[in-house]
């Protein structure tokens, strides 16, 4: 039996990869990437990333009976109390989602640039779409 993949363990070691996430996600010792939510017990003081999916995977294409590929859709929140920093983390995500195949969603729906009074931090939300390779469905 093949075992199955997590593409959001996948993204999470590609930003992890990439320096400059790297570098500004890292506070006491720990990057502040986290799935599904910020944890209530973290210094929201520094960056943070939240990836979260859309939806469970879904069969992309179709072929002889059985599925050909994957569809993925997740939901990537960077937020900081400086601006500067939150805009270089989001590009380089966008940078290493697109190397993933990701493409990014455009509309107001699937995107979000603001200032939250509510919590001082800016906030930068982007949805990613993204297929995976023929054949590869293990997911």
């Amino acid at each position: 039996m093949t075992e199955t993949k997590d593409m959001l363990a996948t993204i999470y070691t590609a930003l992890l990869a990439n320096a400059t996430i790297a570098k500004l996600t890292l506070a006491g010792g720990s990057h502040r990437i986290s799935y599904f939510e910020s944890p209530e017990t973290a210094d929201h003081d520094n960056l943070f990333v939240v990836i979260t999916p859309v939806g469970p995977p879904v069969p992309a294409a179709v072929g002889s009976d059985d599925y050909l590929n994957v569809q993925f859709t997740f939901q990537v929140n960077v937020e900081s109390i400086s601006r500067p920093a939150r805009n270089a983390v989001a590009r380089e995500i966008q940078n290493e989602m697109l190397a993933l195949g990701f493409s990014r969603l455009a509309g107001a729906q699937n995107e979000l640039d603001e200032f939250m009074t509510e919590t001082n931090r800016f906030v930068d939300v982007r949805r990613y779409r993204g297929n995976t390779k023929l054949y590869d469905t293990n997911y």
